[in-house]
């Protein structure tokens, strides 16, 4: 009997080549997808062992075995065999390979390069510390530095370039001393601090209680507030803004986090906080764990989306009532140090600009034009002038060293002629 299936494809005049496959197509759509994966693979290999390609150094050879030599050399390059050693490099130069912040990972502080310090973005404003009272020593001792304890030391950065935008139009070229004691000044900083990127860092110097530090913080935030909007009392909304900032620092959200001494209820020492704005006005706050640098982590804490609580964060340090004046001003003469054009890194510096110090009149001292060097004909040496005049001497005894060799020879090429 013969095949329904081969007749049907006769009677329809094909090939006996399409006729083939057809019927290997028909036994495909059979299979299982397992079954055609397998098949596919067997097919794909066969192919790859009778295909020959010619290599970039002239050599032919199957593409099975080029695909293997590919894989491998892919593998030893991922595993990092060709990376720049000790033993294919001098060692100044791997050492100028190896990023700043992978050396010394010992230690407690990270040591950056030139190059990799000019690669940060923010410039340092400013910083200031904030003092408490010692428990017994401090009663007795009020007012004084030995009756003082350091809680935490505190920093203020910005892009330097956006600074300059914002406040060079209301403030450059005014008397210094009048713009640091204007309130309004500060305020212009905390109003612009989106657009500078604003950033408050803070490191704890000694074990701080996390409840009493969050209530403190909680207070002066909401003196903040107020002043910043001149009422008396904060809108619910602001209110409620408050109340969420604050939530991100209880007990049982940062328990678990490395700066946190869960049974104790303390922040460690040596915690960096960072306080950051974000274009749209907002605020991220993260936490660094203290330790050496191998052993510090950075955990996200969370972000305020009120505006006027971001610059109340940086009101309680620049604003009516801060908690360090001299902090304030310090950052207050980077700010103005800014308007003004300046930067802090001498290599960005403006080439028409020069920085100026004040003589005892009060008046500007300008530099010293740098003097001219005069090309004066140089004395010479007593080297240069015994050999100036020694130099007849050495050429007469030369000549006549010379003149005796020539002699020797000619007697010694005589005596061998005459045996």
């Amino acid at each position: 009997m013969s095949d329904p299936g081969s007749g049907s494809a006769s009677s329809q005049g094909l090939s006996p080549e399409e006729q083939a496959r057809a019927h290997i197509a028909a036994e495909i759509a059979k299979m299982t997808p397992e079954q055609r994966q397998a098949l596919h693979a067997q097919a794909l290999e066969v192919f790859m062992k009778r295909r020959r390609v010619q290599t970039a150094d002239g050599k032919t050879v199957s593409l099975a075995r080029l695909k293997r030599r590919v894989d491998e050399l892919t593998r030893r390059f991922e595993s990092g065999a060709y990376d720049e050693t000790a033993r294919s490099l001098p060692r100044w130069q791997v050492q100028e390979l190896t990023p700043g912040h992978t050396i010394r990972q010992g230690a407690y502080k990270m040591q950056l390069r030139e190059r990799e310090e000019a690669e940060l973005e923010l410039d340092r404003f400013g910083y200031g510390v904030v003092l408490s009272p010692r428990p017994v020593v401090g009663t007795l001792l009020r007012g004084t530095q030995l009756g003082s304890r350091r809680d935490f030391a505190w920093g203020i950065y910005a892009r330097t370039a956006n600074a300059e935008r914002a406040l060079s139009g209301t403030w450059a070229g005014q008397d210094p001393e009048k713009v640091l004691e204007d309130e309004r000044f500060y305020i212009d900083v905390m109003r612009y601090a989106h657009q500078m990127e604003l950033t408050l860092t803070v490191l704890t110097s000694r074990p701080l209680p996390l409840a009493a530090t969050r209530q403190h913080f909680a207070d002066k935030l909401e003196s903040s507030m107020k002043q910043l909007t001149g009422k008396p009392e904060l809108p619910p909304a602001d209110k409620a803004a408050l109340t969420n900032f604050i939530s991100l620092f209880d007990d049982d959200r940062v328990s678990q986090a490395g700066w946190v001494d869960a049974k104790k209820g303390m922040v460690k020492k040596g915690t960096h906080f960072l306080f950051s704005t974000t274009p749209e006005g907002k605020l991220a706050v993260e936490a660094i764990t203290p330790g050496r640098l191998k052993e510090k982590r950075t955990s996200y804490i969370g972000v305020n989306p009120n505006s006027l609580l971001t610059g109340a964060v940086f009101g309680v340090f620049l604003g009516p009532q801060p908690i360090d004046d001299i902090g304030k001003r310090d950052v207050g003469h980077g700010m103005l140090w800014a308007a003004h054009g300046f930067r802090f890194r001498p290599w960005e510096a403006k080439p028409e600009q020069m920085e100026l110090d004040i003589g005892p009149d009060g008046q500007p001292v300008l530099p010293q034009p740098p003097c001219e060097q005069l090309e004066l004909p140089l004395r010479p040496t007593v080297f240069q002038m015994l050999d100036e005049q020694t130099k007849p001497l050495r050429r007469t005894l030369l000549g006549g060293i010379r003149r005796a060799q020539r002699q020797s020879a000619r007697s010694a090429a005589a005596d061998a002629a005459a045996a």
